[in-house]
């Protein structure tokens, strides 16, 4: 038996064969891992045309004309897109050197020291590709094209586009409480189930990159609006050395008729630092130049959406430090402020008179209130707040006695 026995592999298969009845049942990552697996395959998987229709089938968005004319130019065409995008922008934060920069008087701020050199290499328009699935169902697409123009690099960036926007629109097939909206289980399950992706496609250096985390970091309910909020985050470097800022993005459910079905009424995104600040314009086309280059520290890679959540939550964490840390420094130039009233309302007298307990602590309210209002002079505080503060005449006031 065994002298008949043949062994069979790829190199044996026509190439058409191939190419028309195995690669293109392949998805994308499918397809890239068999790209790699030798030379021969990875002629095989070249051909833009299987590339194309993996690319349109996952994001239906680019199906767009305007769009599919800007990725036909890329390097290798929809491969080369699919590279860009498909992974997730990882950002690798050292959090001690991000501690550095938020505890560094001279670095306290969120300012980019712009390079001019960017001015003339920004794109006319600003391309985003918007697909939201809720269990592999596509019920939003959209494509938004922005103006690069002054008003939009000096003013908060914030890209908005609404239940009028959209090229394909499906409700959720959910039933929620028509006044109380969605319940616990119902968010988790939102949680789980609604994937979103949002493209920003660059058309002068023929780049893409995933703004989005796939799946939402957070899901609640407004008992306001009666709307289901999810909001999906990805962690990016900032403009200055060591900073760090979160791309959110935030998706707004409506409910339907007597709480059958829920819609996208609204999705929006926006760049916000540690303080929870916008950041203008400028700044997000700098930090999207730095993450679609791969540059500061962002990388591509296929992670697990654990690996995804983890990096949010060591952005909260730094937030967390850094309000406790303000909040401390806070307290101790207060702490300077009130003694050193204290040493001025003392020194005042020459050191020829005593002060008891109720004097010393209106001298504090007098520094308290004019720290809190630098333009008022020393005495500026009113003769309530002295006789609150232990009865004490205080000099130039009118209630002496």
């Amino acid at each position: 038996m065994d002298m008949f026995t043949t062994t069979t592999n790829l190199d044996h298969l026509h190439p058409n064969i191939i190419q028309t009845h195995i690669l293109p049942r392949l998805d994308g990552p499918s397809l890239s891992a068999t790209s790699a697996a030798s030379s021969y395959l990875k002629t095989l998987c070249s051909d833009d045309a299987l590339w194309h229709q993996i690319s349109q089938a996952t994001w239906p968005s680019i199906t767009h004309p305007r769009v599919a004319d800007v990725i036909s130019t890329f390097p290798s065409g929809y491969r080369s897109f699919f590279n860009d995008v498909f992974p997730t922008l990882i950002t690798d934060v050292d959090p001690c050197n991000t501690r550095r920069f938020w505890s560094n008087p001279k670095l306290d701020c969120l300012c980019c020291n712009l390079d001019r050199s960017f001015h003339h290499t920004w794109p006319a328009q600003l391309i985003s590709a918007v697909d939201i699935r809720y269990k592999n169902e596509l019920i939003y697409s959209t494509v938004n094209f922005t103006q690069i123009t002054s008003e939009f690099l000096s003013s908060a960036f914030c890209i908005f586009l609404n239940d009028e926007s959209q090229e394909i629109s499906r409700t959720i097939d959910l039933t929620v409480d028509e006044v109380a909206g969605a319940d616990k289980p119902t968010l988790l399950h939102l949680k789980e189930s609604l994937k979103l992706n949002w493209i920003i496609i660059d058309p002068i250096r023929k780049r893409a990159c995933n703004l989005s985390s796939i799946k939402p970091v957070v899901s609640r309910q407004d008992w306001v609006t009666n709307e289901t909020v999810l909001r999906y985050v990805t962690i990016l470097p900032g403009c200055e050395p060591n900073e760090i800022v979160k791309c959110k993005i935030q998706v707004v459910l409506g409910v339907g008729e007597k709480g059958v079905g829920l819609y996208v009424k609204e999705v929006m995104v926006k760049l916000q630092g540690l303080n929870c600040v916008s950041l203008k314009g400028v700044e997000f086309m700098v930090v999207a130049e730095k993450a679609l280059m791969e540059e500061n520290r962002v990388r591509r890679s296929v992670v697990s959406d654990e690996e995804r959540l983890k990096s949010y939550m060591l952005f909260k964490d730094i937030k967390r430090e850094k309000n406790e840390w303000e909040e401390k420094r806070e307290r101790r130039r207060e702490l300077v402020i009130y003694f050193n009233y204290v040493a001025i309302f003392i020194s005042g007298s020459g050191g020829r008179q005593s002060f008891g307990l109720g004097q010393v602590v209106a001298a504090l309210v007098v520094g308290q209130r004019t720290y809190r209002n630098a333009r008022g002079p020393i005495y500026d505080v009113s003769v309530v707040d002295v006789r609150q503060a232990g009865h004490v005449d205080w000099p130039g006031s009118s209630s002496v006695g």
